[in-house]
């Protein structure tokens, strides 16, 4: 047993070591090109937040406004990360796709952050609690939450 453990220990480690850390690195943004490239709004699930914390209408404008923000944002990144093939061969071709997608999510962020501050302030202190563990408002465990 002792000997198929190691055996097979030992195949990862040849064959991690067989593949240059370039072409491992280039697998990965590649990856990571793709997830931030699908198709998709990144605003799918705030429809179950809005029913989960019970939102009153006026919260559910300024839930709306950070939607829009949220999607126009989602479009400028990847208009921005995604309509040019980065060189991903290269440890500098690597490290300025590295950059693009940082500074991208950088702007994504400042632009929603405004949104995402109104909508978190017109939320009473149960519904802030609920938004910030992930938890249901009420339900047979909620005296377990505080």
């Amino acid at each position: 047993m002792r000997s198929v453990v190691l055996a097979v220990v030992a195949g990862l480690a040849a064959a991690t070591a067989a593949t240059p850390a370039s072409a491992q690195n280039a697998w990965l943004a590649s990856k990571m090109m793709e997830g931030m490239c699908a198709k998709g709004s990144p605003s799918d699930s705030l429809d179950r937040l809005a029913k989960r914390l019970a939102l009153t209408d006026a919260q559910k404008a300024t839930l709306k406004d950070f939607e829009d923000a949220l999607n126009a944002s989602a479009a400028s990144t990847k208009t921005a990360v995604c309509n040019d093939k980065p060189d991903l061969t290269t440890a500098p071709g690597r490290l300025a796709f590295t950059e693009k997608v940082t500074q991208a999510q950088l702007d994504a962020m400042k632009a929603i952050d405004p949104k995402l501050q109104a909508f978190y302030a017109s939320l009473d202190d149960k519904q802030k609690h609920a938004f910030d563990t992930g938890g249901r408002v009420g339900g047979l465990f909620s005296w377990l939450q505080r």
